[in-house]
């Protein structure tokens, strides 16, 4: 299993999903982040299911769980399941990279760079060609990245490395939203490239900071329903701080 969702109820659905399909056991779950979305439903897998993250994911769990989880109250309101979490985080870690025989099956997870967090991680089912990316990408064009953490140009460096890896036949999970293919990530790539080069060109001309906002509007990617929020209020303010 790959991410545990937001709260029980919706992980216990996945479960009941899971169980129709086939009544073995879930072995393995595998969180790609430590986003709420992606791992506070862990505690309601069973006992013996092996819990799968990175190691800075790990930390972030055990460190700030009750702020985290504060936050996604604050952000999805009372009545979203939130405050029945309980954290729960991974009985293995990954630093680089380690696989699972599933019998049949081979399950590679990978941690090929910092793209929103630390704990990025890719999950790729081998023999299917499937590859889980979480929030690495959000979700299909006109969607772009999320700067959450800044370092933009790190991200860039891990979506370019993302595209070398796979394949135009991969079949691509991203974190939220539709299937996606090989040839959707340069779409990624693209906006942060100018969006890095124009932050740069600001910086180095000393526009004052409306300026340097109209500068990196980038209304071609207006299309994304999230432009206005992540765009303005996320992205350009992360390529324009002090690094």
């Amino acid at each position: 299993m790959v991410e545990s969702l937001s709260n029980g109820r919706l992980a216990s659905q996945v479960i009941g999903e899971v169980r129709k399909a086939t009544p073995l056991p879930i072995r393995f779950l595998v969180n790609t982040s430590f986003h709420g979305d992606h791992c506070f439903g862990n505690f309601a897998f069973p006992a013996q299911t092996v819990i799968i993250h990175h190691e800075a994911t790990k930390r972030v769990i055990d460190e700030r769980f009750e702020q985290d989880r504060a936050f996604m109250i604050d952000l999805l309101g009372p009545n979203a399941g939130i405050e029945e979490a309980v954290a729960r985080s991974a009985d293995v870690t990954v630093t680089g990279s380690c696989s699972l025989d599933l019998g049949g099956k081979h399950v590679d997870i990978e941690h090929i760079g910092y793209a929103q967090t630390d704990g990025d991680l890719v999950v790729r089912i081998r023999e299917d060609n499937i590859v889980f990316v979480g929030n690495m990408l959000q979700a299909p064009p006109p969607a772009f990245p999320w700067l959450l953490e800044g370092r933009a140009d790190e991200a860039l460096v891990t979506y370019r490395r993302l595209h070398d890896i796979l394949d135009d036949d991969t079949l691509i999970v991203p974190g939220h939203g539709r299937t996606m293919h090989r040839a959707d990530i340069l779409h990624s790539i693209a906006y942060l490239e100018k969006l890095i080069s124009l932050a740069r060109d600001a910086k180095d001309n000393k526009l004052p900071a409306d300026q340097a906002r109209e500068a990196l509007a980038m209304k071609e990617y207006s299309d994304y329903s999230m432009y206005e929020f992540i765009h303005f209020q996320v992205n350009i303010p992360a390529v324009l701080s002090p690094q």
